[in-house]
């Protein structure tokens, strides 16, 4: 039978080495995008949104663009 650890404990063997992303670490540019998307198309009522966050974003920047763009600029974004 091969050794199994524990949960969350690394094998012997991979003990020193990278195995991937950090524990906690995500790629939030996809959202980021959406979110830049929905924004730029807010005065354009029929664009077609590419992802179903883009449409949510978009929607949202129709109801309260400066609330929208405020979001942005304090992140840094514009």
């Amino acid at each position: 039978m091969p050794f199994s650890p524990p949960k969350g404990v690394r094998p012997p063997w991979l003990e020193g080495k990278r195995t991937g992303r950090p524990k906690g670490s995500r790629n939030w540019q996809s959202a980021w995008d959406d979110c830049w998307w929905g924004y730029i198309h807010a005065k354009k009522p029929d664009a077609q949104p590419p992802t179903a966050g883009a449409a949510l974003w978009h929607a949202l920047a129709i109801e309260n663009f400066w609330a929208v763009r405020d979001f942005l600029e304090s992140h840094g974004v514009i």
